[in-house]
């Protein structure tokens, strides 16, 4: 406002003060020149009859009257030649007065002095008769003499000074005035309007509550009241907005607590539910193999083989629904370590080789040196439902499990040819009880937990899953795991299950008596010698040589632990199936045995498979390890 207030004002300032002085100055200078002409044509007439007759005494007299006037400084008279006839006064002039052309003037060197010069001419008379003369008056008559003057310009000096000083002071009031009218300006307009734009900028930045107080000027009141209205409706607004969000998320969080808490208690169900089963399931699969082996008609052995597909299908369900509810309610913590992969990978194989044999699938892995860091138990579980899913839905060809690399990566990948899964279905495999291929819900295809489980475990181990898949052509499933140090070797590759009698000296440990024995006379049908404890006064009954294999229920693992610790501190590396629920933390008196976990209902083939693959494992030590042991 200033700005705009004061450059107009100094530039008209400006104009206006040249514009007065120069018509002043001028006025001054044709003033002094205007009056100094004046005055030697005065003197001319007055002194052309002294020059003509030489009076010099008269001249004199003329030339001392004209120099008392104002201003006047010198008064020189010349005759034709140039010789002075009266003067009065020093003349500053130095130039020859013949020299000089009449009515020149000039203001010297040092502009203090204005100089004056006039030819003195002859008269003439007209003698010509108006009757018979034609033509012009001729012009004067020749030079007789010249006068020169010599007026002083103080006067128009000071004149010119006031004037500067009077347009200085009047240029500097006009300022004054304009930069008062600014500065009010500034108050009145600019003032309220920087403070609407801070107020602005606060509402901008969501501080609702700011308002614009009233200027004294009253310039901007309307739009000061119009901004006040608008922040006040706006923080109204905000402030309903916020009271409905905050009821809806009240509302909300209480919806999801009652819905956290329902998946909570339906979690705890299907845990204890799936608990509660497992016995009695599991009394029901050694019933079933123990059947099996003693049908002895077609009828008895198609009744054996309808309740084993049973009890198989509703083993897996409660695995799955146990494993799922476990997972919820967040009971199942990872334990993270270095996995050897190819040993990890064989197991699975072994598990599944049988069903895939029965199909008339290839089944096959590719060795590795590769290590990996995860949870081997939970690890074990999602490349086994993987390696299920694709023998399940495998009519012909094969299933291939191998690692491939991806820089500090490594990806767990299987492959298959079967029946693949449509892109719109790829992202629905991965939900409960969801099966593509199993509309009619055949318990022979799955019971759609396997996929769901290996999504969960992928989340809670950070293992993401991948999935490539053409229709009719196979799928492969991937799982991205952190790359640990190779090892040189990988003891136990590549040993298939030993077929045929297990022949082996097994130690037993269950609370459960008719499960016990049940389980006993299956393994004695294997070839195996077993040894039953399943009370702490039946420690006289334990061995005193270690056993080739330990089997010990999970709510019996306290009678298990004094003689796990014994061969431990015997410098032996027990091998320890646990079956049942799995433990999320194993108790450290483990630490230094070779643990297997094995999900109850037990599967005899599973169980075998498993056996074989321990026992292989024992016969891989040195001798000296085992009679050291």
């Amino acid at each position: 406002m200033i700005f705009v207030a004061v450059v107009p004002a100094t530039f008209i300032a400006v104009i206006l003060a040249a514009n007065f002085l120069l018509v002043r100055y001028a006025d001054a200078e044709r003033g002094l020149i205007d009056r100094g002409h004046s005055l030697i044509k005065l003197l001319i007439p007055a002194a052309e009859y002294g020059v003509f007759s030489g009076n010099r005494e008269e001249l004199h007299q003329l030339a001392a009257a004209l120099a008392r006037t104002p201003d006047m400084k010198a008064v020189a008279i010349y005759n034709h030649g140039g010789t002075p006839l009266a003067q009065v006064g020093t003349l500053s002039l130095s130039l020859d007065p013949q020299q000089l052309a009449d009515g020149w003037s000039d203001n010297g060197k040092d502009g203090e002095i204005q100089t004056f010069h006039a030819k003195i001419r002859r008269p003439t008379l007209s003698m010509n008769d108006p009757l018979t003369w034609v033509g012009n008056t001729p012009p004067g008559g020749e030079s007789i003499g010249s006068i020169t003057l010599e007026l002083s310009r103080a006067d128009v000096l000071a004149r010119k000074r006031e004037m500067m000083v009077a347009t200085l002071i009047a240029t500097l009031a006009t300022l004054t005035l304009a930069v008062l009218l600014a500065l009010r300006l500034s108050g009145d307009v600019s003032a309220p309007i920087l403070a609407l734009q801070r107020v602005v900028t606060s509402i901008r930045r969501g501080h609702l509550e700011s308002r614009a107080a009233h200027h004294p000027a009253r310039t901007l009141r309307g739009l000061e009241d119009g901004i006040n209205e608008m922040a006040a409706a706006l923080q109204a607004g905000r402030d309903l907005l916020e009271s409905r969000i905050a009821k809806a998320t009240a509302e909300l969080q209480q919806k999801k607590d009652e819905a956290e808490q329902a998946s909570i208690a339906k979690s705890r169900f299907l845990a204890a539910t799936s608990h509660d089963l497992r016995q009695p399931l599991h009394a029901l699969a050694l019933f079933s193999t123990n059947l099996a082996d003693k049908a002895d008609t077609p009828s008895l052995r198609r009744l054996s083989g309808q309740i084993n597909a049973a009890v198989g299908s509703l083993g897996e369900l409660l695995d799955g629904l146990l494993d799922i509810s476990r997972i919820d309610l967040g009971a199942t913590q990872p334990d993270l370590q270095p996995v050897i992969l190819d040993e990890l990978l064989e197991r699975v194989v072994a598990t599944h080789s049988s069903s895939a044999e029965t199909k008339g699938l290839r089944l096959r892995r590719r060795p590795t040196r590769l290590l990996v860091l995860s949870d081997p138990r939970l690890l074990f579980r999602m490349v086994s439902n993987l390696v299920a899913n694709a023998v399940r839905y495998t009519e012909r060809g094969g299933i291939l499990v191998g690692v491939r690399r991806a820089a500090d990566k490594v990806r767990i990948e299987v492959w298959d040819t079967g029946i693949g899964i449509a892109t719109e279905q790829q992202t629905l495999v991965f939900r409960e009880f969801f099966q593509a291929a199993n509309p009619e819900r055949d318990p022979g295809k799955g019971l759609g937990l396997g996929l769901s489980l290996v999504e969960r475990l992928a989340q809670l181990l950070d293992h993401p899953v991948s999935l490539r898949s053409i229709p009719n052509s196979g799928s492969v499933f991937g799982i991205a795991l952190p790359r640990c140090a190779t090892v040189s070797a990988v003891p136990g590759a590549n040993r298939p299950a030993a077929p045929g009698s297990l022949n082996a000296r097994l130690l037993f440990f269950g609370e459960d008596q008719e499960s016990g024995n049940n389980l006993c006379r299956l393994l004695a049908t294997w070839g195996c010698q077993v040894t039953l404890v399943q009370a702490a006064t039946d420690a006289a009954r334990l061995p005193a040589t270690p056993p080739d294999l330990m089997l010990c229920e999970n709510n019996a693992l306290h009678l298990a632990l004094p003689f796990v610790r014994h061969l431990i501190a015997s410098g032996s590396h027990p091998a320890l199936i646990l079956i049942g629920e799995s433990v999320v933390k194993e108790p450290p008196e483990l630490d230094g045995a070779h643990v297997v976990h094995l999900s109850a209902p037990v599967q005899p083939a599973k169980l075998r498979a498993l056996m074989h693959h321990l026992l292989d494992e024992e016969m891989q030590i040195p001798a000296e390890a085992r009679s050291a042991a």
